[in-house]
């Protein structure tokens, strides 16, 4: 078994931390042979503060790049090319003036933003300063190939500006997603958090029908629908309340600990069922 999971406003409390019970219930898990591995939208630095409490592999930026943990080396990428994230970026500006761009370089190590991103960002959005963002043009910010790119507008909501996106974007080159915040998430066409989790899988010797995922935002949806036991937080946005074929409690609840608990708890009967068959 492979347990895939979603961090903000689902593995993580409401104040972003990983409570002792969930802590507790990712140790079982790992004791008991299982991996437990965040899919996130965050970034490797995004993980500093709680990474104590997590397994070995994080798949990160949607699932774009999977990190050894321990090694802190990747163990596989799928980057979006710069011409790619050109022709968006530029399709994209002329149909919604005043959008601005942000990219993840560098396998997440760099932020490329545009002059007039930083100025529409709180430090949650990226687990970062603002004020310390670079101030780019968007030729600079397209200029090499990124694990996503992330798009803004000053007075276009979110889904008001996904439309626009959506209308101007080629799917056989982008994904359009977001997870919560006030941005876009554009990654490479066929990158989703469920393609990361897949290719770790067989990495691991586990194939789709080893997989549990839980989730609450519209970048988990495509992971909740692919698992076959997949678990939505009661916090959880509609689209995802849909994809998945579970409810768990809130993350305020630590939701996501209590169905770990109960699944450890049924690996670790298994080899008991077995000896009571055989008589043992």
């Amino acid at each position: 078994m492979l347990i895939a999971t979603d961090l903000d406003g689902t593995l993580l409390s409401p104040e972003g931390t990983i409570s002792a019970r969930t802590r507790a219930a990712i140790a079982a898990a790992e004791a008991a042979g299982v991996p437990v591995v965040p899919v996130t939208a965050r970034q490797l630095y995004g993980l500093t503060g709680i990474r104590e409490g997590l397994g070995r592999w994080a798949l990160c930026s949607n699932g774009a790049i999977c990190w050894d943990l321990h090694a802190q080396t990747v163990l596989f990428a799928l980057p979006m090319t710069s011409a790619v994230a050109r022709r968006f970026a530029t399709a994209l500006s002329q149909a919604a003036p005043g959008t601005v761009f942000a990219a993840i370089q560098d396998n997440g190590q760099y932020f490329a933003s545009q002059a007039g991103y930083p100025d529409l960002c709180v430090f949650s959005d990226h687990h970062r300063d603002p004020a310390e963002m670079p101030t780019l043009s968007l030729a600079e910010v397209t200029g090499a190939e990124c694990l996503k790119l992330v798009a803004r507008h000053p007075r276009l909501s979110v889904p008001q500006l996904s439309r626009i996106a959506e209308a101007v974007a080629d799917p056989a080159e982008v994904h359009i997603t977001n997870s919560g915040a006030g941005m876009l998430e554009v990654s490479a066409a066929g990158v989703t958090k469920d393609t990361g989790v897949a290719m770790l899988a067989e990495r691991l010797g586990m194939t789709r029908a080893d997989v549990v995922a839980f989730g609450d935002g519209d970048n988990d949806v495509e992971l909740l629908a692919w698992a076959p036991r997949s678990w939505a937080v009661a916090n959880a946005v509609p689209a995802a309340l849909a994809a998945a074929n579970h409810r768990a409690p809130s993350n305020a609840e630590d939701g996501v600990a209590q169905i770990i608990e109960s699944l450890v708890a049924a690996v670790r009967a298994e080899p008991l069922a077995g000896q009571r068959q055989l008589g043992v």
